[in-house]
């Protein structure tokens, strides 16, 4: 049986020691010997040899149907343990990538890197799959998706459901006839900047880059708790690639993807290497990513192949020998060629970003122009550019400083004569008003002018015969907006802070103010029960910057906070009026202060710009208060769970005999492995608790400490409203 026509069956992939995988693969065989094949047809129609085309057979390949089963079968085989760039697990993973695609006929490489930096290093190994067509100056097309995961976590959501996708898309598309270049690229290092695609860009020729029609990016999709698919870009602008992506839709599913913007990572790397390049995925981050949680439970398998069918549909049209290159038309409707950046007034630059980042979020290439180093031995690099700056036209002469590797000036020259001092005063007037201060150089006034938005201090210096403009990071004053008494009155607001920000203040209140309207309907028990939770004053003031913490602060503590009633962590239900000793329990007046810059929060559409990271800030915030408020209700409990927990994982590592994952099963040949799971703070728990989808069926140490907070009724109560007010999807 031609490994190529089939899915082949190892027992290194699927693990030997995992009885789970042995079942699958019991399974698989039952249908290769009833069916003479373990997978559908991968058959591939014959090339030209000397000048001629072979006959061709009767049974013209189509584009096969999706089968769910694989899908499920890599989601679960990739996600069994973490993959972080450069570990075992990463590189079995490329491994188990690699054999998938050369059984279904492409001709594949491992790309094996080490990235050096002042400090650290990065390894990764990234997968690429060719098909090429006959013509050797055929278009190329890339698809992509990366496979490493972030440290601790398994990563199914972000992203082994992108590499399903990826891999069941090559197997349908391998049995079609083509004659423009497919390239499947499966990347590392996503979690270190996008490095492999970095490394991978590198890799490519002019002239390969030059065939490039674009980059289809297929990021994590299909979780349970976000439900729409959309089309990510540099810009937020659609593309080539990306509106024939939205017409598949349309006509598979009835429903047309809309595009968003998501500069940096891939997509800004691709459009550095002028790569018109789009991501599909989910849009929003679920609240899992990156913890123990992201579990293949989490991944809704119907949703999984919706996306396969509607990329090979997409496909499949260009990889048709009678649809014309799509070469022209790819680079004039997204000519980054001839991209050049524009920095919007009042758009913050990324003080504190390394080189690779800065140029993946400007989505253009800059030239490293010296390396130098200071006093103390950092090393100082600069970067060039050509960019528009506050609304001139003409682009000028951008210089990025970095010292040890984070940028911390930025300065602009001239690219001619005929850019003068004054011209470009007038202009920085226009957009920021008159200078807050001019002192007197040797060739004129110096200007200086403070962006309290953007967090950004802009000095023009006079020349004798030119100028030049340095900007640098600076931290405004803070301006109060708003204060919210702990019943939710306004003691004192701006004319328009509600209309401004209105949805940031209504989520506030329904988590740091659980007794409000919003997050519990009175009357009934479980009103009475929130009362008992711990409230705070909100405070709203800004540096119009935003990058500080959400900050609490004990206003007035007048009892001691304590309890009759002993507390258990045995996942047992309790509630405060469980206990005479509950009953009696004097609780503190304490009084909280919670201060939140809206900069942080920013908001699109009426909704929180950045869901997942925001609410669990949010959510964290409301943890600490738990936890300081009431040591003896919650948080001692939890810290004899944790340590429980931490003994137990520190005998399970010392008498580790074998690997426990089919990933870690191929790469420890023998060898012991120790796999340790970071078990999370009392806050971070109960953000989990509280954002992500139940746990109870869930194994690990990890989730019984997010479990934790299930024995009582109170935090149950409060779960809910929060849940409810944000529209999460309720387990029943």
């Amino acid at each position: 049986m031609n490994r190529r026509n089939c899915r082949h069956i190892s027992r290194h992939a699927f693990g030997a020691h995992s009885a789970s995988y042995a079942k699958k693969a019991f399974v698989l065989a039952a249908v290769a010997f009833l069916s003479g094949c373990a997978g559908p047809s991968t058959k591939v129609l014959p090339k030209r040899q000397g000048g001629t085309i072979q006959e061709v057979p009767e049974e013209i390949p189509v584009v096969e149907e999706v089968n769910s089963f694989y899908l499920q079968e890599s989601l679960g085989i990739l996600s069994t343990s973490p993959r972080m760039a450069g570990s075992r697990e990463e590189d079995t993973a490329a491994r188990y990538i690699q054999r998938l695609l050369k059984d279904y006929g492409y001709q594949v490489n491992r790309q094996r890197f080490r990235e050096k930096t002042e400090h650290e290093e990065i390894l990764g190994t990234n997968v690429i799959a060719t098909r090429p067509a006959e013509d050797p100056d055929a278009d190329i097309l890339l698809i992509c998706t990366w496979h490493d995961s972030a440290p601790g976590s398994p990563g199914a959501g972000n992203n082994a459901s992108g590499v399903s996708v990826f891999l069941e898309t090559a197997r349908i598309l391998s049995g079609l006839p083509t004659d423009t270049e497919v390239r499947f690229v499966s990347l590392s290092a996503h979690e270190n900047d996008a490095l492999g695609a970095r490394i991978y860009t590198r890799s490519l020729s002019k002239r390969e880059k030059e065939r490039l029609i674009g980059a289809i990016t297929i990021g994590p999709c299909g979780a349970l708790d976000t439900e729409e698919t959309v089309l990510a870009t540099q810009d937020g602008k659609g593309t080539m690639l990306g509106d024939l992506l939205s017409d598949s839709s349309s006509e598979i599913t009835g429903i047309r993807f809309h595009n968003i913007q998501k500069a940096g990572l891939e997509n800004g790397i691709f459009a550095s290497c002028f790569i018109p390049a789009v991501q599909i995925g989910q849009k929003e981050d679920s609240f899992d990513f990156g913890t123990p949680l992201d579990t293949v439970d989490t991944v809704d398998a119907e949703c999984l192949s919706e996306l396969v069918d509607t990329i090979c549909h997409t496909v499949s049209k260009i990889m048709n020998p009678d649809t014309p290159s799509m070469r022209a038309k790819a680079h004039y409707e997204n000519n980054w060629n001839t991209f050049v950046y524009q920095q919007e007034p009042r758009r913050r630059i990324p003080f504190g970003s390394t080189p690779g980042r800065l140029q993946a979020l400007l989505g253009i290439p800059g030239k490293l122009a010296v390396v130098n180093r200071d006093s103390k031995n950092h090393p100082i690099e600069r970067y060039r550019f050509h960019a528009k700056w506050f609304e001139v036209e003409e682009p000028l002469i951008t210089d990025y400083y970095f010292t040890d590797e984070q940028l911390d000036l930025v300065s602009l020259l001239p690219e001619n004569q005929e850019q003068s001092s004054m011209q470009i005063q007038s202009q920085i007037t226009s957009v920021y008003g008159e200078p807050e201060k001019k002192i007197s150089g040797p060739y004129g006034l110096d200007c200086i002018w403070r962006d309290p938005v953007a967090g950004e201090q802009i000095e023009l210096i006079p020349g004798k015969e030119s100028f030049e403009v340095e900007i640098r990071s600076y931290t405004p004053e803070k301006t109060i907006l708003a204060r919210y008494d702990a019943a939710g009155n306004a003691e004192e607001k701006t004319e328009n802070f509600e209309a401004e920000y209105g949805y940031l203040t209504q989520l506030c209140s329904v988590i740091f103010q659980p007794e409000s309207e919003e997050a519990l309907p009175a009357p009934s028990q479980d009103a009475i029960l929130g009362r008992l939770l711990p409230k705070a004053e909100l405070l709203y003031e800004t540096d119009g910057a935003g990058g500080d913490h959400v900050l609490t602060e004990r206003l007035k503590q007048t009892a001691d906070v304590s309890t009759k009633a002993g507390k258990t962590h045995s996942g047992q239900k309790t509630s405060r009026n469980d206990s005479q000793g509950e009953q009696d329990r004097l609780y503190a007046d304490t009084s909280w202060q919670v201060t939140i810059d809206p900069e942080n929060y920013p908001q699109q559409d009426g909704e929180l710009a950045d869901r997942s990271t925001s609410l669990k800030s949010l959510m964290r915030t409301y943890g600490i208060l738990l936890k300081e408020t009431d040591p003896e209700l919650y948080a001692n409990g939890y810290g004899e769970l944790l340590g429980e927990k931490q003994a137990m994982q520190q005998s399970e590592d010392a008498s580790l005999v074998s690997p426990k994952s089919a990933l870690q099963a191929e790469s420890a040949q023998g060898m012991n492995q120790t796999v340790s799971v970071s078990l999370p703070e009392f806050e971070d728990a109960f953000a989990l608790y509280v954002l992500a989808d139940d746990t109870s069926d869930s194994p690990g140490a990890f989730q019984e400490c997010v479990r934790y907070f299930n024995q009582f009724e109170e935090l149950n109560t409060y779960r809910s409203a929060v849940r409810n007010y944000l529209g999460l999807q309720m387990e029943e």
